[in-house]
């Protein structure tokens, strides 16, 4: 109940790793230190979380599921259309 009281006054961010993981980012340095070493914080790839997303969705009706699978799509368009941009910048 502690646990639950303490973190539920917490502010969470997310924070992507180089290698495409997800990670869940405390607000506070020495909550992060603590979470991080009782290996609380799970990193998921991101494929993953998009694999689990159409996963959920896919039983969902089409007018109730359509547009936000668009909007994934076009959000996920924009971030492999930085990355590519990044790396062509990086080579020149």
């Amino acid at each position: 109940m502690v646990e639950q009281a303490v973190m539920g006054h917490q502010t969470f961010e997310v924070w992507c790793d180089w290698d495409g993981s997800i990670q869940p980012q405390p607000a506070i340095d020495g909550l992060y230190e603590h979470l991080f070493r009782e290996e609380q914080l799970k990193k998921t790839a991101l494929d993953e979380l998009v694999a689990e997303a159409i996963e959920q969705g896919r039983n969902e009706p089409n007018h109730e599921i359509l547009d936000m699978f668009e909007t994934l799509h076009e959000r996920l368009l924009r971030a492999a259309s930085a990355v590519s941009d990044e790396i062509a910048r990086r080579r020149r």
